[in-house]
């Protein structure tokens, strides 16, 4: 202390740096909340207005889907096909995407196993159409067939649908 009573304040350079930086820091805080508000108001001000959620669109009505059967098409417009009558057994399926791409294990006979792409021919004359994880639909003299998982004591069908042009 000093003898006129005052109190003597010593500084050193190191204070100065730790009250400058925190100055600076102080700063920096106040701006970027300050930013974020800005930005926050000039968003929920200037955005453009969100759209209503769509409508939902009415199923066909149940006249109009027995109506597609008539033609020989499903209600969702797939072909109708009808289950083979070849000796062809279905093993096992690799499904792929786009729905119809894939490969099918099909044995012919007790002895003859083949791997078949979509699209490729099985035997003269009959065609794999596509490759769905259920079953494979064939092509046989312009009639589509399905081919399906084997259930137990289930014999296949022997109906064929008409031609496709």
């Amino acid at each position: 202390m000093q003898a006129d009573g005052g109190v003597r304040v010593v500084s050193s350079g190191g204070s100065k740096f730790a009250q400058t930086t925190a100055v600076a820091a102080s700063k920096f805080v106040a701006l970027a909340a300050l930013g974020l508000v800005l930005a926050y108001w000039t968003w929920a001000w200037l955005a453009p207005a969100t759209l209503p959620p769509a409508q939902k669109v009415s199923e066909p009505s149940g006249r109009l889907a027995a109506a597609g059967k008539l033609f020989g098409h499903e209600p969702d417009g797939a072909p109708v096909a009808t289950s083979t009558g070849l000796a062809i057994k279905l093993l096992g399926v690799i499904a792929g995407q786009p729905q119809g791409s894939g490969y099918a294990l099909l044995q012919l006979d007790a002895k003859d196993t083949h791997v078949v792409r979509a699209g490729g021919e099985v035997a003269p004359g009959v065609r794999v159409e596509s490759v769905l994880p259920q079953q494979v639909i064939l092509q046989r003299a312009g009639a589509r067939e399905t081919l399906a998982w084997p259930q137990p004591g289930q014999t296949p069908e022997t109906t064929t649908s008409s031609p496709t042009r």
